[in-house]
């Protein structure tokens, strides 16, 4: 299994992607959400400059907030700087969207856009269409030292349901997904080894990332423990931004915490139209808004992270392992990321 990292972009973060790599951390991936978080090329920019072997991935790039060209461009510069350790994580967009009050692409954009930027990172010639015309497109000083195409860039696919599953299988580098559990990682290898096959492509070409919240605890913590609560407070929140805005067809329903979900719709359906999407995601996996304390909820906590004590975590991942998982990345959060950083390192992968 490898172990990484998850943060939210934050240009001034680069001593701790230094530290992950001293941990052993194998990759440390940035989220791209240019209305809540810092540049997520000038965030690994730095984090290239500073590091020498550890990984650098986007999680993920969302296709029309840049040009494709744009992207396959920024990509190859962090290239550039950290040859052969970058992998540019894609996909149709949640709040990199939705905080500008558009709704996700289509997979059928996301595939035009992928193509694109798969074919200029091979120095190949693309089409760009836009504004309602077609232009030829290649980049025209590859070996100039502004890029880099020499060392390949993995590209993968951010993929829940069963067409963009297929499409991860056949066309990608590698699955990405959140928080998923072993029943759900098996359905869904069982449509991207298919896919793979189909394509002539091994099942091992393609494998699945996931980006889990996690907190382990200490001896005497529980999950209502005040520090492992607030720890968890920002994915609580996530899980209730993504209910409103995707409903079930993005998470299947959890019984446990239906209850919860439909309070915070109740709640989210009272916030003004015209402004929901800024209020909604103010904080998004950083902090929970005032009026937002009633739901951080033990019950709510439980469903959203993996928590538990070091041998209780490794052994749900070794769960996750058996049931086709290749990558496991571990969420920081700004409440003391030293001290979960090391502790995941000491306490998890130097067991595991």
């Amino acid at each position: 299994m490898d172990f990484g990292v998850t943060f939210p972009a934050r240009v001034g973060d680069f001593e701790l992607v230094e530290l992950a790599e001293r941990l052993g951390y194998r990759q440390a991936w940035f989220y791209d959400s240019q209305m809540i978080y810092s540049d997520v090329y000038a965030t690994m920019a730095l984090a290239a400059h500073k590091t020498s072997t550890i990984r650098l991935g986007t999680g993920v790039a969302v296709p029309t907030t840049r040009l494709a060209p744009t992207i396959a461009h920024s990509i190859a510069t962090i290239n550039q700087l950290a040859p052969g350790r970058v992998e540019l994580g894609v996909g149709t967009g949640n709040t990199a969207r939705l905080t500008m009050g558009l709704r996700p692409i289509s997979l059928t954009r996301m595939k035009k856009e992928v193509r694109l930027i798969q074919t200029l990172l091979a120095g190949e010639t693309g089409t760009l269409q836009e504004e309602g015309e077609e232009h030829a497109v290649r980049f025209l000083h590859p070996h100039r030292s502004y890029i880099n195409l020499k060392d390949p860039v993995t590209v993968s696919i951010s993929a829940l349901g069963p067409k963009t599953l297929a499409y991860c299988g056949s066309e990608s580098d590698g699955h990405i997904t959140w928080g998923i559990d072993p029943d759900g990682l098996r359905a869904a290898r069982a449509i991207i080894d298919d896919a793979a096959h189909k394509r002539g492509k091994s099942p091992d070409d393609v494998p699945s990332r996931c980006f889990f919240p996690t907190a382990l605890l200490s001896p005497g913590e529980t999950t209502a423990t005040p520090r492992i609560m607030s720890l968890v407070a920002p994915f609580i929140m996530n899980f209730l931004h993504v209910q409103v805005e995707w409903g079930s067809a993005l998470l299947p329903p959890i019984p446990a915490v239906a209850e919860w979900v439909e309070r915070y719709k109740k709640y989210a359906a009272g916030l003004p139209a015209e402004t929901r999407h800024l209020t909604l995601h103010e904080g998004h996996i950083i902090y929970p808004r005032e009026d937002e304390a009633e739901f951080i909820v033990p019950e709510l906590a439980e469903v959203v992270a993996i928590i538990g004590q070091p041998d209780e975590v490794i052994a749900r991942i070794h769960a996750l392992e058996d049931a086709g998982l290749s990558h496991f990345a571990f969420q920081v959060m700004d409440d003391d990321p030293v001290r979960q950083m090391t502790d995941f390192a000491e306490k998890v992968m130097a067991k595991y």
